[in-house]
């Protein structure tokens, strides 16, 4: 199929519509309107009904055999009585009463079939018609080809202009198919093809960040299974040579397995958050049995570390799905716990108010950077890689608690600066359609 088949389809039909407009230009005038380009017929058919209407009447049989020879048409002589009084062929239909009237203001009638004219003294009646309508083919030709020159040229033009950035289009297109993802559009245009390339260059972007994003996420999941299942090969190695330390291996073997189970968790659970009919499974719960399990499960992850509590209202009740969200808060605990030192304390805070409840964890860590800020929460992302080595992680705390506040109708937002740590606050409404 050829390349160019739609800009061929628009210039054919631009053709035709051109070679129509030329077609009924000479077609329609015949059926309507008076043709003044004949005229000057009319002129010479006057003459001519006026020499022979003072002609002696045994002598205009002459002059009709003349003018038969000269003139491209028929024409039929009338007195007033409507009577024929010569023609050069079989005598023409006579002149109907609208042309009588017409010839009683003006010197002749026209239409686009004949011309009728009247002498100058009243005397005679000329009806001629031409053999042909007596179409101006030396005006119309030039303009009409003229017109086709100019409508052709348009088109082709148009039809590049639009045919063009299609073609960069489906370029783009089978470049990004084929695993290009730098392959871009780039139109500048403020019409509906720009838009469309606009669409296909945003898609592309957010595309290759996904692409990107799982790639990074590939990389980063093998990393952080491989060092799990590098410390159960060396503790099963190791409790194979030495059985008596085949309890302390067993330990640390289950602390990795937990570790793993954590990881393939949370990843599972933002691929369930991000489908299209994402839900969670509500009933109510105190905020206080809330931060009291969140509390709890920080305290034995991080032994040593000192977690500030305060709640407004423990008893103040809340619709949520209890495990997902304590994941949540505990997803924002460890990030508090990881970038932080370690005698440092984290606070967490409990706020409710009379619509929603405020989560609020604070750690006196390193913090971020505005870019750094802006960038957080994204899936798979982490501020600084070298860093994240020490920490583990894949950066999905922050987006899978950012995901699971806004499945609830909530969402999740920071504050931070470098060298005085970061504010992670939940909040989400307190019960189902509050806003």
């Amino acid at each position: 199929m050829s390349k160019r088949r739609l800009g061929l389809q628009l210039y054919a039909l631009t053709a035709a519509i051109a070679i129509a407009v030329i077609v009924a230009m000479y077609v329609l005038p015949r059926f309507v309107g008076s043709p003044r380009y004949l005229e000057p017929q009319a002129a010479l058919v006057q003459n001519l009904v006026d020499r022979y209407s003072v002609r002696d009447p045994s002598k205009r049989a002459e002059p009709l055999q003349r003018w038969k020879q000269r003139l491209r048409g028929k024409l039929t002589m009338y007195d007033t009585a409507g009577n024929v009084v010569g023609s050069t062929y079989e005598p023409l239909p006579a002149p109907t009463a609208r042309e009588r009237k017409t010839l009683q203001t003006e010197k002749w009638a026209l239409d686009w079939r004949r011309i009728v004219v009247r002498s100058d003294d009243g005397q005679m009646l000329g009806v001629y018609v031409p053999s042909y309508p007596g179409f101006p083919w030396g005006f119309v030709l030039p303009l009409a080809a003229s017109v086709l020159i100019v409508v052709l040229g348009a088109t082709l033009w148009f039809s590049r202009r639009l045919v063009r950035p299609l073609d960069a289009l489906a370029t783009a297109a089978r470049r990004f198919g084929a695993g290009d993802t730098t392959a871009r559009v780039k139109l500048v245009r403020d019409d509906e093809l720009g838009e469309v390339g606009k669409a296909f260059d945003d898609m592309a972007d957010r595309t290759a960040a996904l692409i990107s994003s799982q790639r990074q996420l590939m990389a980063d999941v093998s990393h952080e299974l491989r060092t799990p299942l590098a410390r159960i090969r060396v503790a099963l190695e190791l409790a194979a040579e030495d059985p008596q330390s085949a309890k302390d291996v067993l330990t640390d073997v289950g602390t990795d397995l937990d570790e793993i189970d954590q990881l393939i968790e949370d990843i599972l659970t933002t691929a369930r958050l991000d489908s299209d009919n994402a839900s969670v499974k509500r009933e109510p719960i105190s905020v206080g049995e809330l931060a009291d399990r969140a509390a709890a499960r920080f305290t034995a992850r991080h032994p040593g570390r000192t977690l500030e509590r305060t709640i407004d209202d423990a008893e103040r009740a809340i619709e949520c799905d209890p495990v997902l969200l304590r994941r949540a808060l505990d997803n924002l605990l460890d990030n508090a716990a990881k970038y932080s030192e370690a005698t440092a304390p984290v606070k967490f805070d409990v706020h409710p108010s009379d619509e929603s409840v405020a989560f609020e964890i604070v750690d006196r860590g390193v913090g971020m950077t505005a870019e750094e800020l802006d960038r957080a929460g994204t899936p798979f992302w982490r501020a600084d890689h070298s860093r994240a080595r020490k920490t583990g992680g894949v950066g999905l705390g922050l987006a899978l608690a950012r995901r699971i506040a806004r499945a609830h109708g909530g969402d999740v937002s920071l504050a931070s600066a470098p060298g005085r740590g970061t504010t992670a606050r939940l909040s989400i409404p307190l019960e189902v359609g509050a806003s």
